[in-house]
């Protein structure tokens, strides 16, 4: 049995982390927004810079690397409101050749398990149209639907 921990990001891996992010969230954003690749590039990276203007010091914002056995398979971004007591999944990203294997079901305990210590009453997250893993993954552990955000997009007349 392998065990899978989340360790907290130094800077060093945060600083990667980052690098690694901007072309992740730029695919997503050209996927969902039809975006160009460099339009999608400069919004994921003026998007990561809003949400993080402190980096890894962001107040709130939690960012762990994914470990199995010592070795990094993902990542986990959480954001959490001590006030209201609730927390945004900003991220979970599971290496591809570890997905499929119940990898991402566990990190989703950890982080369950983190926020209940925290005394963390709400776990909120988006998850984009074209995502049909996540969202299988999402329902199955109990996250229900509160909204769904809906875009036509239109071809405006010069």
């Amino acid at each position: 049995m392998h065990t899978i921990k989340l360790h907290r990001m130094n800077q060093e891996e945060f600083d990667f982390y980052i690098r690694n992010k901007v072309p992740r969230y730029a695919e997503s954003i050209a996927q969902n927004i039809k975006l160009d690749e460099q339009r999608a590039l400069e919004n994921a990276s003026q998007k990561l810079q809003r949400l993080l203007p402190e980096g890894n010091n962001t107040p709130g914002h939690l960012l762990f690397n994914v470990i199995q056995d010592d070795k990094l398979i993902g990542y986990v971004w959480i954001k959490i409101n001590y006030e209201t007591h609730e927390s945004f999944l900003y991220e979970i990203y599971i290496e591809e050749q570890f997905r499929g294997k119940g990898k991402g079901t566990r990190v989703m305990q950890l982080i369950e398990e983190l926020l209940i210590e925290q005394e963390i009453e709400s776990f909120n997250l988006h998850v984009f149209g074209h995502n049909a893993g996540a969202f299988k993954l999402y329902e199955r552990i109990g996250f229900n639907i509160v909204g769904i955000n809906m875009q036509k997009k239109l071809s405006p007349k010069s």
